[in-house]
């Protein structure tokens, strides 16, 4: 597949804001802060662009699934959205203070990541990703922008070896699996890349690029009338998507393919009156088909 020509999604820059105030309330702040320690303070967060309850647990407690516990004691759903500039309260214990500290330390290196990967300094990029990950081993949003760089790079083995990590820490999140298919197409792992992109559809049935990767996968394993209907599949849902054009003329070629063959079977099942040169020409154009020209994302 080629490399999309929006040059993968990157995240945004990570902002960390952080206020410390006195924990106020008559009854104090919870005993245990989300990750199980003692709770030593409340702080008040100041929630930046994009950030989800999710992100704020994963900053300071290290775990995306404890935003059900800073949505109790914020006293929302915890599918709530943030606005940016939102405030919200946080108990923390030390260990979540230190975690925290780290996070923002990581922040850094990735913020000047994001940018120098947008300025097509690949190289300057991988550096600043992964000194954010030295920082903080379980940052998976340095994680998918170090994958996503090296895909860039024309390094899919290493992409595969980052972005499997990044699911460890990190699972249910539809572009990671993507990136981690296109990685394994890439390496020429196409049944292990054509897994990854199902499961991306299951978390995002929308997810555009997985769907019309998939048929692709499908057709260069070998698996003809899968990938021809994986991709008529992908015609009918985006007619205009971003790889609709591409997908059709893929479609004509090979509707055009089955029917040379066929003709060419034809002419193969009445051929026992040529002389033999002859009858050997029709059997190997018969066997062969015609090509059909590779097409990738």
């Amino acid at each position: 597949m080629r490399q999309r020509g929006k040059a993968g999604r990157w995240l945004p820059a990570a902002a960390a804001f952080l206020a410390i105030v006195a924990a106020g309330g008559c009854g104090g702040p919870p005993r245990s802060s989300g990750s199980g320690v003692a709770t030593v303070e409340i702080v008040t967060h100041v929630a930046s662009e994009g950030e989800t309850l999710a992100t704020i647990a994963d900053d300071y407690y290290g775990d995306f699934d404890i935003a059900f516990y800073l949505a109790d004691v914020n006293g929302v759903d915890d599918a709530f959205r943030l606005s940016p500039g939102m405030l919200i309260e946080v108990p923390v214990g030390e260990e979540d203070i230190a975690r925290y500290a780290r996070r923002t330390a990581a922040k850094a290196h990735y913020n000047r990541g994001t940018v120098l990967a947008a300025k097509g300094e690949l190289r300057k990029a991988t550096d600043e990703f992964r000194a954010a990950l030295k920082e903080d081993p379980r940052f998976a949003d340095a994680g998918y922008n170090l994958g996503v760089v090296f895909l860039m790079m024309g390094e899919p083995e290493m992409s595969a070896r980052v972005l499997e990590q990044v699911i460890e820490v990190r699972a249910g999140d539809a572009e990671q699996e993507f990136a981690l298919g296109k990685a394994y197409f890439d390496a020429g792992r196409v049944a292990d890349a054509i897994e990854r992109f199902d499961a991306a559809i299951v978390l995002d049935p929308g997810l555009e690029d997985a769907v019309f990767a998939r048929a692709v996968a499908l057709l260069e394993s070998g698996e003809t009338e899968n990938g021809v209907a994986a991709l008529d599949g992908y015609v009918r849902r985006f007619p205009s998507g971003l790889w609709a054009d591409l997908a059709r003329a893929r479609l004509i070629e090979l509707a055009g393919n089955a029917a040379a063959r066929r003709e060419l079977a034809a002419e193969a099942a009445g051929a026992e009156q040529l002389p033999p040169e002859e009858l050997e020409r029709v059997r190997h154009r018969t066997d062969q088909g015609e090509s059909v020209q590779e097409v990738s994302p």
